[in-house]
């Protein structure tokens, strides 16, 4: 069963994962949700942000904090600034990339959690994405 936690920001240390450039620090894990969602807080820095990409077993989110940042939603690139909120079903082939000249950061969610490992392990081996995107259910693209 879950149980009501507060997530200050000193209480991040050591959280953060390094993937591709984008800082990650986990909010909340599927071990604190009963399996509910997966949440993370980034930081993607100019030029930033994962390749084309499908999760076949989880919906994903983001709200977008500060800055700005351009999401490719089936092929289809939209630029949006802080505020906007973006959904994306289970099995859209989806992406987003920092093409400005500042940071971007934004929250991050998935439901149901599962995936959080995927993180960690594409920080120690980001040569073995395709792999470990398998082990997740993820599928990347690099034709884009």
């Amino acid at each position: 069963m879950s149980e009501p936690r507060i997530v200050r920001p000193e209480e991040r240390n050591g959280v953060e994962t390094a993937a591709g450039g984008d800082i990650y620090a986990t909010l909340a894990t599927g071990e604190r949700t009963s399996g509910a969602y997966f949440l993370t807080h980034s930081i993607v820095p100019p030029g930033g942000g994962p390749p084309a990409h499908i999760h076949t077993r989880e919906e994903e989110a983001f709200y977008l904090i500060n800055g700005e940042l351009t999401f490719f939603l089936e092929g289809e690139p939209t630029t949006v600034p802080a505020g906007t909120f973006v959904n994306v079903p289970r099995g859209t082939r989806h992406q987003f990339r920092n093409e400005s000249d500042s940071d971007a950061e934004m929250i991050f969610w998935f439901a149901p959690a599962g995936i959080e490992g995927l993180f960690d392990e594409l920080a120690e081996h980001p040569e073995d994405i395709v792999e470990i995107g398998k082990k997740y259910g993820v599928e990347y693209f690099f034709d884009d």
